[in-house]
């Protein structure tokens, strides 16, 4: 907005300035304002000018994905080869607005953990550190209609009971196939 409006003041002090004194005043004057804007925009997009790092945390209890006799399970899908990156399936809390509805925690480009500990609920603590703008000047000289500022990290950490297992989808099958069949 304010490069616009510096557009406007360069291109209006050739027309509407008929002495030679003011048309030079006016147009190195909004020639040194462009200058600077264009400035803060690139340090604002390179060193985020004008954000803050907010850190937010988010704790939710959660529920088994399934249990298999009598074993509670934590289930992962592992993307790629590597194995570095995981898809946890969980069900959220029975007290949320939505009972029984599953969640997704998606660890591409994600940090997560998992814990196991003597509690008797499970937990998911999602922390996410994001760019927030520093006031509202900020927001005005940097905000851009229909975008969101930059997320840096997202930590998904779960806290699970020693009665909980956490295996791979491969592995809970492998399990349901083993408790199916009672000669195992």
């Amino acid at each position: 907005m304010l490069i616009l409006l510096l557009i406007v003041l360069f291109g209006g002090s050739f027309f509407f300035f008929a002495n030679l004194h003011p048309h030079r005043t006016g147009a190195i004057t909004s020639a040194l304002f462009f200058g600077l804007s264009i400035l803060l925009l690139v340090l604002n997009m390179g060193t985020h000018l004008g954000s803050t790092k907010t850190t937010n945390n988010n704790r939710q209890t959660i529920r088994p994905t399934s249990t298999s006799q009598g074993v509670q399970l934590l289930v992962y899908q592992p993307l790629g080869t590597t194995n570095n990156e995981r898809v946890y399936v969980y069900n959220g809390d029975q007290k949320s607005p939505l009972p029984g509805k599953r969640g997704l925690a998606k660890t591409t480009r994600v940090a997560s953990s998992v814990t196991t500990t003597n509690a008797k609920h499970a937990t998911l603590t999602l922390t996410t550190t994001k760019y927030t703008y520093q006031n509202q000047l900020a927001k005005v000289l940097f905000a851009i209609p229909g975008t969101k500022l930059a997320t840096t990290q997202q930590v998904a950490h779960f806290t699970v009971p020693k009665s909980w297992l956490v295996l791979s989808s491969k592995q809970a099958t492998r399990l349901k196939q083993a408790a199916a069949n009672p000669t195992n």
